[in-house]
């Protein structure tokens, strides 16, 4: 798990350009310069048949894990994508810099982005541009767990889901371990710490003393050459 962490580290910097690109996808005029494949032809999901469409970019009804979303943000698939959104926003965008000390949450809110993607392909309005930019960072993401690109949505957020759950679990326990050590400090262990506080300062009054022999040895020598 924790090589599979690190790796998902190097993906994330990854995803986080590859959204950054569908972002400024949406203002390019000129198709030809657009890193995708089948925006070349359709701009809007509304102008690409689902019949034409890869299994990757065809909408999948499920129902999500138990309390992943609430009774009002999982009225319809509309509401599903604005709440998956901002949690994709929140912990991948704007809480970024906490990645790392919380994994837990990481683990848990990529069901988000997984949720927040399938929604999008229920949506007539949403940009081929940017949904295949974010397919490409939805991959990086489920490699981190050896999901494979081909998976179907349900498979891959309800991996997610678990994982970050036991992760949860993992994490406020060694929370409470570190609450309930907290000042308690094995006597051995606090006299050797006494000890070499003892010799520190010991070498610190050692140097001063130098210093203030080496000055005042200065100082007659000085005197002696007058």
């Amino acid at each position: 798990m924790k090589g599979n962490l690190k790796f998902l580290f190097s993906t994330l910097s990854i995803f986080l350009l590859l959204v950054s690109f569908a972002e400024a996808g949406k203002k390019k005029d000129d198709k030809d310069k657009k890193d995708c494949i089948y925006c070349q032809k359709y701009e809007t999901l509304e102008e690409w048949p689902e019949s034409e469409r890869p299994t990757a970019f065809i909408y999948e009804e499920f129902d999500y894990p138990e309390g992943m979303f609430s009774k009002q943000s999982n009225r319809t698939s509309k509401t599903r994508q604005s709440a998956a959104g901002k949690k994709v926003y929140h912990r991948f965008v704007k809480a970024k810099s906490q990645l790392n000390k919380y994994q837990h949450l990481m683990i848990r809110d990529m069901s988000y982005f997984e949720a927040l993607f399938n929604e999008m392909l229920n949506d007539k309005k949403a940009k081929v541009e940017t949904l295949e930019s974010l397919k490409k960072g939805r991959e990086a993401m489920r490699m981190s767990l050896q999901i494979s690109p081909k998976a179907k949505t349900s498979e891959a957020v309800f991996k997610f889901w678990a994982t970050g759950k036991m992760l949860t679990k993992a994490y406020k326990l060694n929370k409470k371990k570190r609450k309930k050590n907290k000042g308690k400090v094995d006597p051995e262990i606090a006299e050797r710490a006494a000890v070499l506080a003892n010799i520190k300062k010991q070498i610190a009054v050692a140097k001063v003393n130098a210093q203030r022999a080496a000055t005042i040895e200065a100082q007659e020598q000085i005197k002696g050459t007058d």
